[in-house]
């Protein structure tokens, strides 16, 4: 006797359209509805940041490392003068 087994809720696929392609629909209606009242008042949806807060200055992007510096190949060592490095100061950022 052989037994078939066979997944009832569907695949993972499905299962993520099914609770996704709702709030999609939501969006979709929402954006089509806020654009044609814009239309309608005679103005233009903002879709940007700039558009939206003009003027607004963003944080930097935070940096976790410090940028290294390496001496160009070209260059004697700063510490030993020579042009193939003695000291092993080749990697040292300055």
């Amino acid at each position: 006797m052989t037994i078939t087994l066979t997944p009832r809720a569907g695949t993972i696929d499905g299962i993520r359209r099914e609770e996704t392609d709702p709030f999609h629909q939501l969006v979709d209606h929402l954006v089509a509805d806020g654009d044609d009242r814009a239309r309608a008042a005679g103005r233009q949806a903002r879709r940007t940041l700039a558009e939206m807060a003009p003027g607004y200055a963003r944080q930097p992007v935070l940096r976790l490392i410090r940028p290294l510096n390496f001496r160009a190949a070209d260059d004697a060592c700063v510490l030993c003068g020579y042009w193939t490095c003695r000291c092993g100061s080749a990697g040292v950022a300055r």
